[in-house]
């Protein structure tokens, strides 16, 4: 086999040895829990589960470093030095390391949503009835159906990877898969225009329609980006562009077809995230900044918005269980709203001549 093939078959079982971990972790935690609770229905975190997760978490390290092996030392030793020049390898080093801070961004979110009672208080028996007698209209579809659409998109990337030179990834992804998405996007918007919410009060509503258009609008600036580029044959940023499109779909659906309060949170966790895979896909590109940028210019202001904006709805979240109570933060989307399209058009850069 090939290096590229010997690489790939590495990293996939590295990602199986993870995953089988993790299921150890998740079916002794779940033992334990049912032996210490005995039978109650209280949902604590509990010493040992912890101790299951450091555990993981010391395995994926270990498999880091066996897939990453550090530059300094003996240079002859363990390939030192060459996966930092190979950019399939440092961009898969980097999506590592981004699936672990999104992993530990859950874990921290999941202890303070159990610490507080009111999140995972159960139902009173007049809720139950209610959820019973509801029409089918409120039933929110599986999240187990999103994996089939998994596949395809992990055939392509194959296919980019193994077969394709990057200038014909480039104009896949430009041609192809852009518009493609941008169709879509448009057919989900009209399907939820004309579909009924029994289940959706006015202010949810209107909090939805205000983040889908904005991750629509910020789907056609990732587009302009790529257009821009012209990156060709020195296209190198496959896999973020997927990781794009792959997220925008994702959030997407959880904004428009799930019922939890915490859709909100995770649509503003991905407008946070957006200025910085612009980072990246630019670092990857190898596209210079400009010289002395004002800070503007930056994704600073995006990101900084993003991640104020990701407090107050965690706080809002925390502070209140009650999705009739939606007056408020639809204030403060609409702000949040008003105050991108204000950075926005301050990074615009003014016209020469």
């Amino acid at each position: 086999m090939d290096a590229r093939s010997t690489a790939f078959l590495e990293i996939m079982i590295g990602i199986a040895v993870v995953g089988l971990l993790a299921f150890l972790v998740l079916l002794l935690a779940g033992r334990i829990r049912m032996a210490t609770s005995a039978g109650a229905r209280q949902l604590n975190i509990r010493w040992p589960q912890i101790v299951l997760a450091l555990v993981l978490l010391v395995a994926v390290a270990l498999i880091v470093v066996w897939q990453f092996p550090p530059l300094d030392g003996d240079p002859a030793q363990a390939k030192a030095g060459r996966w930092r020049s190979d950019p399939d390898a440092l961009a898969f080093f980097i999506v590592m390391l981004a699936v672990a801070g999104g992993a530990v961004l859950i874990f921290l979110a999941t202890l303070v949503i159990r610490a507080h009672p009111r999140l995972t208080a159960q139902p009173a028996d007049g809720e139950e009835a209610a959820e019973a007698t509801a029409p089918a209209t409120v039933e929110a579809p599986s999240a187990a159906r999103l994996f089939g659409l998994l596949l395809p998109v992990a055939a392509i990337l194959l296919l980019c990877w193994i077969a394709l030179k990057p200038e014909q990834q480039y104009a896949i992804v430009l041609y192809l898969l852009y518009p493609a998405s941008f169709a879509v996007a448009l057919v989900m918007l009209f399907d939820k225009a004309t579909r009924s919410w029994s289940a959706k009060n006015g202010g949810e509503s209107f909090r939805e329609w205000l983040l889908c258009d904005l991750l629509v609008f910020f789907l056609i600036l990732g587009f302009l980006n790529l257009l821009e580029s012209t990156a060709g044959a020195k296209y190198e940023s496959l896999i973020w562009d997927m990781l794009h499109l792959a997220a925008f779909f994702l959030v997407f659906w959880l904004l428009d077809r799930r019922l939890t309060r915490l859709r909100f949170l995770a649509a503003y966790l991905y407008l946070t995230l957006l200025p910085v895979l612009l980072l990246i896909w630019r670092a990857m590109q190898g596209i210079p900044a400009a010289k002395d940028p004002s800070w503007w210019d930056t994704i600073w202001p995006l990101f900084s918005l993003g991640v104020i904006f990701f407090i107050l709805e965690l706080i809002a979240v925390i502070a209140s269980r009650d999705r009739d109570k939606q007056a408020v933060p639809a204030i403060k989307d609409g702000l949040y709203v008003v105050l991108v399209g204000i950075a926005l058009i301050a990074a615009v850069p003014a016209a020469e001549g």
